[in-house]
């Protein structure tokens, strides 16, 4: 397994700390942007920086991956979304059953959320999260979340849970299924994205561990959508073990 390098721990480490980057700037005593930059690689901080790095969120730049580790979950990094989450409820003293049941969503929508699985929920679904936990997502987090999953020249990459009715998306659009370990699996393009999920829940594959999870960008143009399509089941080959050509139309 490739080693992680510093910016993407300080990252991480940063979020599971439920920090934003003007939050953890001030702490050290820079800029929200400074921090940006140094989880991109673009600066270094200085050996005074990192102690006080280490001092605010742990020991974690020491940290090494463990040697043989084979676990589906330890190359998903954690989502500022899944940090909110995860503090919310537990500040609230809610079990996740509680907060997906006040949600109107699946306790496994809402283990796929923190676990990392999904990083980037619809709107709709931001929002029923909001009511149930009484509070609201804070505009610099929605920012950072925008910021990761906004593809340039189409726009935002978002989750959802394909297995539950309430949080398709009735969009035209690109769509991907993955299985539980997060590989693609399936690769389609669709006028209405829901409608064509509600049609492959008829296969005997549309079921979990198979597909787990999804996400989509939104396309309105037909000819395009068909053009990127193809292009990344090509691209996948034989990694989207079900849609490998232009069917199932």
């Amino acid at each position: 397994m490739a080693n992680i390098s510093f910016g993407e721990r300080l990252r991480r480490a940063r979020i599971r700390n439920a920090m934003i980057q003007a939050e953890l700037g001030e702490k050290v005593g820079v800029t929200g942007a400074a921090v940006s930059h140094w989880e991109t690689g673009r600066v270094v901080p200085t050996k005074a920086q990192k102690d006080k790095l280490k001092n605010i969120l742990g020991g974690w730049a020491e940290e090494k991956q463990q040697e043989g580790k084979n676990n589906a979950d330890s190359d998903i990094g954690p989502s500022p979304f899944a940090a909110w989450l995860t503090k919310t409820r537990l500040e609230k003293k809610l079990s996740v059953a509680e907060v997906a049941d006040a949600a109107g969503l699946s306790a496994a929508a809402l283990y796929n959320i923190e676990a990392g699985r999904i990083t980037n929920p619809r709107s709709e679904t931001v929002r029923k999260l909001e009511l149930a936990l009484g509070t609201k997502l804070e505009e610099e987090v929605k920012k950072e979340i925008r910021d990761e999953a906004t593809i340039e020249g189409f726009g935002e990459l978002l989750d959802f849970d394909p297995h539950e009715n309430n949080d398709l998306p009735s969009v035209a659009g690109i769509y991907v299924l993955y299985d539980i370990s997060e590989r693609p699996v399936y690769v389609g393009q669709a006028s209405d994205i829901k409608r064509r999920i509600r049609e492959h829940r008829d296969k005997f594959w549309f079921k979990s561990p198979i597909v787990h999870t999804a996400a989509y960008v939104k396309v309105e143009e037909k000819d395009l959508r068909e053009r990127v399509e193809t292009l990344l089941i090509r691209f996948l080959k034989s990694n989207a073990v079900i849609n490998q050509r232009n069917v199932d139309r």
